[in-house]
């Protein structure tokens, strides 16, 4: 499948621009210039518990004696098209030709189980013995099966990660989500939002608002806010392109900016605070709503380098960017035959980006774009992990996302 440019930095005519054909998989690598006033990459990479993995990725606990090769069932979910007034009408759509919404198509929602009150953001089974039923529904009728250790204590039980595509042909919002305690002080519900992407394709130049310069506060960045000042001198810029990885804990300032496709693992929540929009209206013709109130009550991350996270050359298999928090990122380039990254005792989400992943005990591969929804072990536990093993293609890109086991 190809895809074809259809991004532009001028966003007056809605972003579109002359189409160039996309080379090497269904996601185009693109080459971002690099200006001497931009922060490039960033040598900041976070240290994961060795005890949890070895170089080869995959789970230690699993690798004595006790433990057992084991299909983990897949289940295979609806996308959700989602409007947004800064999506685009081709990438996506693309990828997603059978998705049921207008364009502008900003977000597609792979595997979701957000909110108590909208149930067309919760994601339903295309196929199999469960098609037709919804991921919700799943969980209430038997947490343990579909979410595994993560669920036991919870009442309602709720599936703690999100993951989806986001395609920006214009800029977004500057905003900001808040934490855990916060989102629960306030009644937003059990989670703030945490959130990582993975780029995917950028035009030259594109780049992202991370975190605030030295010297700037929430505080100050809020008052520049309300004086009606340009605020990006107080945001950090990155140019990206494709295949960074970018943390962003919950109280991070950020903004995507025009002309990126990337894919997004969250924590189950929709909970947005814009601190700038640059006087967008949304999809209903009205100004949207600022929350500098709501921004004030936040709680800003300690100030690092957030940049894209570096790979260190000496890393085989699978390597984890992403730990020590309510998201566990693993990200597999090229071939490899071994363990699935996650811990069995809890669900994970499978993305194929490019090439190959076939999965012992299923007989078709998973191909360019394909995105499961990995069910727990049955029979794993501390003492006898029960691993599902699995081998790639030489050109392939893989994502595993899971939570840790014990979050609620």
């Amino acid at each position: 499948m190809s895809w074809h440019q259809t991004y532009s930095r001028d966003q007056g005519d809605g972003g579109r621009a002359d189409p160039n054909t996309h080379r090497g998989g269904i996601w185009r690598p693109e080459d971002s210039g690099v200006g001497d006033d931009v922060e490039r990459r960033s040598s900041h990479r976070e240290v994961c518990c060795g005890s949890e993995r070895d170089a080869r990725g995959g789970s230690d606990s699993g690798t004595g004696s006790g433990s057992l090769n084991h299909r983990q069932e897949l289940l295979h979910l609806l996308p959700i098209g989602v409007r947004r007034p800064w999506g685009g009408d081709q990438r996506i759509a693309q990828l997603r030709p059978q998705l049921d919404a207008l364009p502008p198509i900003g977000e597609c929602w792979e595997v979701s189980d957000v909110g108590e009150e909208d149930a067309s953001l919760h994601s339903v089974v295309a196929d199999g013995s469960d098609a037709g039923q919804s991921l919700r529904s799943l969980i209430e009728a038997d947490p343990e099966r579909i979410l595994g250790q993560i669920a036991n204590g919870t009442s309602p039980p709720r599936l703690p990660l999100l993951f989806k595509f986001i395609e920006a042909a214009q800029d977004l919002s500057v905003q900001v989500h808040p934490d855990d305690e916060l989102a629960r002080r306030l009644g937003l519900g059990p989670w703030g939002k945490s959130e990582a992407w993975i780029i995917l394709d950028a035009i030259p130049g594109a780049t992202l608002q991370v975190g605030l310069k030295e010297g700037w506060t929430v505080e100050s960045l809020v008052e520049l806010a309300r004086s009606g000042q340009d605020i990006s001198k107080a945001l950090r810029e990155h140019l990206i392109s494709r295949g960074d990885i970018i943390h962003l804990p919950a109280g991070t300032i950020h903004s995507i900016g025009a002309g990126i496709l990337l894919a997004e693992i969250q924590q189950s929540s929709d909970v947005t605070w814009r601190v700038d929009d640059g006087g967008r209206v949304g999809l209903d013709g009205k100004p949207r709503q600022l929350h500098l109130d709501q921004v004030l009550m936040t709680t800003t991350p300690p100030s690092i380098d957030q940049g894209p996270i570096d790979r260190p050359a000496e890393d085989q298999g699978w390597w984890r960017p992403i730990c020590g928090g309510p998201i566990i990122l693993d990200e597999l380039h090229g071939e490899f035959q071994g363990r699935w990254p996650a811990d069995p005792r809890c669900f994970s989400i499978v993305v194929v980006l490019k090439g190959q992943l076939h999965l012992e005990g299923h007989e078709s591969p998973l191909g360019d774009g394909d995105v499961r929804f990995m069910l727990p072990s049955r029979g794993a536990s501390a003492q006898g992990l029960t691993c599902q093993e699995m081998n790639s293609s030489s050109d392939s890109w893989v994502l595993c996302a899971s939570s840790p086991v014990g979050v609620r």
